[in-house]
């Protein structure tokens, strides 16, 4: 196979009114695709005559799938032109989710998930693309819009898809996530601007450059090994947090479930959070929002004495999680404009095996140890984020910035 290669630098381009807010919309709508089954398990495990845990494998793939193409698809936005390849992740996307509406038992399901899952990867492919096109004093902006537009997909679409699954099937709710994709998707694509066409390179010396990053790149390194613990904490938490809901607070799983709304508070804290970070840089925004991320962990260890404290630090945990993991992917992706997607693909794999290793960790913990031990878990992973991010600052006053490899 032969791509692009990367392009010697990027440069801003005039967009259309509108566009960035588009993208943000585009990155929701596809995410969300990504967790389209969750809360269907009851109505497939119901429609083929399986039981719960043998429906729930449907999560595990479209994780697994995804991890995939984030490593194996999303680096090829460095090399060929976005809208092509982001016209080619829709329409793939959405011919995945009608193949599942259409699904007549579980393993066609199971393809089909396959599928949708790894190309559902366009925003990830968008955010590298829409900070190179917009000036950087509001590349903090863009990057806290875009995750702001994601979450609100993540979470809305849940509310969404539980509500037209149960009143009109499952099958409608990939009908509703195809059609929806196809239509923003479509539009995304109509409206970004023509990017230069590129000479040919093999995909095998894509994939190898992009490791030598991780090899050679000091500030890539410290990244991935901050991200890791970061995401952990946040996914150590939300992982179990049914489970506190229903058996200490007497919450049925439906009133549990709208406990996700609380990360909706990202959505509101995301535009201080952009102008936070254009006018301040990324290491005083991480410091900032990683100190509010341990308190929002150090709540969660009264969370059993008041349901105040379980808000409260979920609330905390959400907005730090946040501001850290654009802080620290704003950083990434301007280390080297022209190798931006290639970063991305770095920085989101190290969020997967963040959340990968915290969801084992989580199970285990809980059934030793319980939800006191799960918080603390939590809160242990944040102070490791913390060290990592106290050595690397010491470690820069000691030998001074990194150099980077061009």
């Amino acid at each position: 196979m032969t791509v692009a290669p990367p392009a010697p630098a990027e440069t801003t381009t005039r967009l259309r009114r509108g566009t960035v807010p588009l993208i943000a919309l585009c990155c929701g709508v596809t995410v969300a695709n990504i967790y389209v089954a969750h809360p269907l398990l009851t109505l497939l495990a119901e429609a083929f005559g399986v039981p719960g845990a043998d429906a729930g494998v449907i999560i595990t793939i479209s994780q697994i799938s995804y991890a995939a193409g984030l490593f194996f698809l999303v680096q090829l936005g460095d090399v060929v032109r976005r809208k092509r390849l982001l016209a080619v992740l829709v329409t793939g996307t959405s011919l995945g989710l009608l193949v599942a509406s259409v699904a007549v038992n579980l393993p066609m399901l199971a393809v089909a998930t396959v599928v949708l899952s790894a190309l559902t990867v366009a925003p990830h492919v968008l955010i590298p693309y829409a900070v190179s096109v917009v000036p950087r004093e509001r590349q903090g902006r863009t990057l806290a819009m875009i995750n702001a537009g994601m979450t609100g997909g993540i979470v809305l679409s849940r509310v969404i898809d539980a509500a037209v699954g149960d009143f009109v099937g499952w099958n409608a709710v990939y009908l509703l996530a195809a059609a929806t994709t196809v239509l923003v998707g479509t539009v995304t694509v109509l409206i970004l601007p023509r990017e230069p066409k590129r000479p040919p390179i093999r995909y095998t010396r894509l994939v190898a450059s992009t490791l030598r990053l991780l090899r050679d790149e000091p500030t890539v390194r410290w990244a991935v090994g901050f991200q890791i613990p970061v995401f952990a904490t946040f996914n150590l938490v939300w992982v179990m947090i049914v489970f506190p809901l229903t058996d200490h607070y007497g919450m049925s799983v439906a009133a549990a479930g709208l406990f996700g709304m609380i990360s909706l508070v990202t959505v509101a804290t995301a535009p201080f959070v952009g102008r936070f970070l254009d006018a301040a840089g990324s290491a005083t925004v991480m410091m900032t929002f990683l100190a509010v991320l341990v308190a929002g962990a150090g709540l969660l260890l009264l969370s059993e004495l008041h349901l105040a404290f379980l808000v409260t630090g979920l609330a905390l945990l959400n907005v730090g999680q946040q501001g850290t993991g654009i802080s620290n992917q704003s950083r990434v992706l301007n280390l080297l404009p022209e190798a931006r997607s290639r970063l991305n693909t770095l920085y989101m794999t190290s969020n997967f095996i963040g959340g990968a290793l915290a969801s084992l960790l989580a199970v285990w913990v809980y059934a030793h140890f319980g939800w006191t031990g799960v918080t603390m878990a939590a809160f242990g992973t944040a102070l490791v984020a913390a060290a990592v991010f106290t050595t690397e600052r010491a470690c820069r006053r000691r030998h001074g910035p990194a150099p980077t490899s061009g």
